[in-house]
């Protein structure tokens, strides 16, 4: 399914995408990917808030996941980017479509069991989750500072309001080694 949707991005992207102009949206791009990955990072182990079941034509969890960070992701920024209105009104319009695209996406993937969630995350917290997405990405796009602060407060909630525990990671075998000389 995934490498399908991968498949309906890139070729969305190319043909209406402002492909030539990637560099103006490369810091949203990055925005995306990062936050992405940072979620990967705090639900290392077995703590996850949602996740990716194995697709069939996928190799596991990771894979579907890589495709989503680095292919669905960048091109939904560009493509959604791209169009991006100037009036206040079409604004709304703009970013309640492209939230309600999320949305039916999410939904479809639910009902197929490719995502499914835990720890307290469920269908509605998704559902909030993704009609906030391209808001973030928008302000992003126009505040980069500020849209980060934000974001790091929204992850803030995310971890506590969840209690999603923090992965612990060994001290670094050089620090190990350095300590041992002494």
């Amino acid at each position: 399914m995934r490498i399908i949707l991968a498949g309906v991005f890139i070729f969305a992207c190319w043909r209406w995408g402002n492909i030539k102009n990637w560099k103006q949206y490369y810091p949203t791009i990055l925005y995306s990917v990062v936050l992405q990955l940072l979620y990967r990072f705090f639900v290392e182990g077995d703590y996850f808030l949602w996740k990716l079941e194995d697709d069939v034509f996928l190799l596991n969890q990771t894979f579907s996941f890589l495709i989503i960070t680095f292919v669905i992701f960048p091109c939904s920024v560009i493509l959604f980017l791209s169009h991006y209105p100037k009036p206040w009104i079409k604004q709304i319009l703009y970013l309640a479509g492209w939230g309600g695209l999320s949305v039916i996406i999410e939904t479809v993937m639910f009902l197929i069991e490719r995502v499914t969630y835990h720890n307290g995350w469920n269908y509605w917290w998704s559902m909030a989750f993704d009609l906030t997405m391209y808001p973030m990405i928008r302000f992003n796009d126009v505040k980069p500072i500020p849209a980060w602060i934000v974001s790091f407060l929204m992850t803030a909630f995310y971890i506590i309001y969840f209690h999603v525990p923090l992965p612990e990671h060994e001290k670094s075998n050089f620090i190990g080694c350095l300590s041992s000389r002494k």
